[in-house]
């Protein structure tokens, strides 16, 4: 057996061309990207496609493969669900997955693998090279923080989309995870006089999606490439606090977004009225409510 790329089975179809909504908020308008509109409820759909899609197109990934990579997060919701749909047992490294993922994982039977390496994603990197060193099962390692079409797929889809469905966009905000999402709308945007800003977590806070550099995150190759190329326009720390007053916020405009939301959101609104921009601010709303419930 071996897969169409033009045709893939089940959700691929459906990730992408993801909702531009215009909300106003004290008087500026912003634009939220819902990303969490994607099958597995957030942006990393798009990084994971991408991915088995270029291994798919190298021969790397076939019907014998076994999936893996390490998340902390959405992305092993993505791959449990596109791997299921491509018939592949997936293996995720993953360090205290959230119960949502957990049940994510269990829903489209991928394994978790407890990572004992460390805490971060980098420890779960090192887990993974670990695993596949062993050469005892048929891995594909799709690599997340170092693969290529990770910022691909942004660059390509995510950034033309904003540029598309709001051609005065001024600015736009994003989490900054492993880089791999601003990095490419970065790119995608760079010829253009638009701002981009990257949103962390502030000391002491952490958060899904979110890096929490000050804490010990390491900073990723993708953030990286993405300084070096002088990409991002301005860094905002958030705390958990203002994360989730947006979060409910956003619940009285009749959006359900995650608390990764919450964050870009309140970074948005503190760059909107820096520059004095009344509209042409999109917020690249990475998760879907569900995945971390807003606190009534």
């Amino acid at each position: 057996m071996t897969w169409d790329l033009t045709a893939l089975p089940g959700p691929f179809a459906a990730v992408g061309r993801t909702p531009l909504v215009p909300i106003w908020i004290d008087g500026i308008r912003i634009w939220l990207k819902l990303e969490g509109q994607n099958p597995t409820g957030s942006v990393k759909d798009r990084a994971a496609v991408a991915m088995l899609r270029g291994r798919i197109r190298s021969g790397e990934l076939h019907p014998e493969s076994i999936i893996l990579d390490a998340s902390n997060g959405n992305m092993a919701s993505a791959l449990a669900c596109y791997g299921r749909a491509l018939g592949l047992e997936t293996h995720i490294v993953c360090t205290a997955p959230t119960a949502t993922e957990r049940q994510m994982i269990d829903l489209f039977g991928a394994t978790l693998i407890e990572n004992d390496l460390g805490p971060h994603l980098h420890d779960g990197h090192r887990k993974c090279l670990e695993l596949v060193n062993r050469r005892d099962q048929p891995y594909c390692y799709l690599d997340q923080l170092h693969n290529p079409n990770n910022p691909r797929a942004h660059e390509t889809e995510t950034g033309p989309e904003i540029l598309r469905g709001l051609p005065g966009v001024r600015l736009i905000v994003g989490s900054l995870g492993t880089g791999g999402t601003m990095l490419g709308v970065g790119r995608a945007v760079r010829r253009l006089r638009v701002m981009v800003a990257a949103v962390t977590a502030a000391p002491g806070s952490r958060m899904p999606g979110l890096g929490s550099f000050a804490d010990g995150d390491r900073v990723s190759p993708f953030i990286t490439q993405a300084e070096e190329e002088r990409l991002f326009s301005a860094c905002e720390q958030v705390t958990t606090h203002e994360a989730t007053h947006w979060q409910r916020a956003l619940v009285d405009h009749g959006l359900s977004c995650g608390l990764q939301t919450g964050a870009v959101v309140a970074a948005a609104l503190t760059l909107a009225h820096k520059h004095n921009l009344r509209d042409g601010t999109v917020v690249i709303s990475g998760d879907a409510g569900w995945k971390t419930w807003p606190t009534p």
